[in-house]
């Protein structure tokens, strides 16, 4: 995925649209955009965000990077991605540069990403079918990741395997 600070990811697109008056680029808010800029490689929960900033010397409580990430997902910088139980993960919506999609692993909560966008055709479609007008098309999907369904697929393996297995013993000590 491309650096959104080497495409220009500046201060300009920071900017508030009129309907978020009051919104700030405060050093705060930079440091943790930094941070999910310098690591677009993985999906950062709030936690793992306020450890980055923190070793890098940024003097900011867990709860600022929590309400920060509200705001800047409120305002559309940053998207939240949510998979049951396990912690939300962070990423700088960057759409509108590299277009991409999210596969959620149910399981352990890994996130995936699909780059590409949606079928033309297929968006039309839709939103001539609800009378509707798409303004972005974010795209999440829920699953298992191969780990996880390997992992599944062993328990059941094991599960049969003892079921088998205690049958014979039945039967063996009924003799």
């Amino acid at each position: 995925m491309a650096n959104i600070m080497e495409k220009g990811f500046s201060n300009e697109e920071w900017r508030p649209k009129p309907q978020h008056e009051g919104f700030r680029i405060t050093p705060q808010r930079r440091t943790i955009m930094e941070a999910l800029n310098n690591h677009q490689s993985e999906h950062l929960t709030a936690e793992e965000i306020y450890r980055i900033v923190r070793r890098q010397g940024a003097k900011l409580g867990v709860a600022t990077v929590y309400r920060n990430l509200a705001k800047m997902e409120k305002m559309g910088l940053v998207i939240k991605i949510k998979a049951g139980s396990s912690p939300a993960k962070y990423e700088i919506n960057s759409m509108h540069i590299s277009p991409h999609y999210h596969l959620v692993c149910l399981s352990c909560g890994k996130v995936l990403e699909v780059d590409g966008t949606l079928p033309e055709d297929f968006r039309k479609a839709i939103a001539r079918h609800q009378n509707f007008e798409i303004a972005h098309h974010p795209l999440v999907a829920f699953g298992y990741c191969e780990k996880c369904r390997l992992k599944q697929n062993n328990l059941k393996t094991l599960r049969r395997k003892n079921i088998t297995s205690n049958k014979r013993v039945d039967i063996a000590t009924r003799q």
